[in-house]
């Protein structure tokens, strides 16, 4: 095992958990938004990815798995079907919550939509993606300490252990930090779809919703065809970078959105302001 493997984990980890939560505080000190919007977004991620859509699509994936195994098409379909589902539950449910958490009298606005963006990305990176690399560095380390002798297994067991011993010690050892960079970005695409459902209710058009579907199932698509492609064709890690290349590309078209969509303040207020 390489020794930089469970500190680049580790690192990971802390990037996975804390970054979220250092977005959220930093909107809160700086655009003096509540808290409570970070957690609307991180329900509604909960009630429509995690407790529904997820484990949905696992049964279905795990019923068509000798179907997508043959068919190259029959993947594609599968990725595709995927992706759409993806944007119909996350950016439904984020509708959702803009229409049925937020008080009458409380504001829809870009602030609120850049926290409830961080709520939503927030919980997907901190208990999906942080608890897998949890999970790992767990295994990691137990695996790695492990005395085979004094303990009793198959051999069966004991093949398995040897098998996870391999895949630890060929592991590259900064691929949980790419892991960790690709969260970054991810919450920039996040908040972005935030920002572009709020405007339903700013500008009192539902083609903001479909703008939001078409650009989230565009990114999942995009990312996921690219990293099958590349994972055929090219090394592991090289795969990988491809794919957090492009996700670059989505994540600054999703700063720009963000940035383009904020409040301006009015011609008035900035004649006086230049007065």
């Amino acid at each position: 095992m390489h020794p930089l493997l469970v500190p680049a984990l580790c690192v990971a980890l802390a990037v996975e958990v804390l970054f979220p939560l250092g977005v959220a505080l930093w909107l809160q000190r700086r655009l003096r938004v509540p808290w409570r919007y970070f957690g609307y977004g991180a329900l509604v991620f909960f009630v429509f990815q995690i407790a529904t859509r997820v484990p949905a699509l696992q049964i279905l994936q795990r019923r068509l798995k000798d179907v997508l195994a043959a068919s190259p098409w029959a993947l594609f379909a599968w990725i595709a079907f995927a992706a759409l589902t993806a944007g119909l539950f996350e950016e439904g449910g984020r509708y959702l919550g803009f229409r049925i958490l937020w008080k009458k009298e409380e504001a829809k606005g870009w602030p609120q939509a850049l926290m409830y963006g961080a709520g939503h990305g927030g919980l997907e990176s901190m208990l999906l993606v942080g608890g897998a690399v949890f999970l790992s560095l767990v295994q990691v380390i137990a695996l790695s300490q492990m005395d085979l002798q004094s303990l009793s297994l198959t051999p069966e067991q004991m093949e398995q252990v040897r098998q996870a011993r391999e895949a630890i010690a060929a592991a590259t050892w900064w691929m949980p930090l790419l892991g960790a960079f690709e969260r970054i970005l991810a919450m920039t695409i996040q908040v972005s779809l935030s920002v572009l459902v709020v405007q339903v209710f700013v500008r009192g058009r539902f083609l903001w919703w479909w703008l939001a579907l078409g650009y989230h199932f565009v990114v999942d698509l995009v990312t996921a065809v690219a990293l099958q492609w590349g994972q055929k064709r090219l090394p592991v890690e090289a795969a990988f970078l491809a794919v957090e290349g492009i996700v670059v590309l989505f994540a600054l078209l999703s700063g720009w959105i963000i940035y383009r969509l904020r409040p301006r303040p009015a011609p008035e207020a900035e004649a006086v302001a230049a007065a």
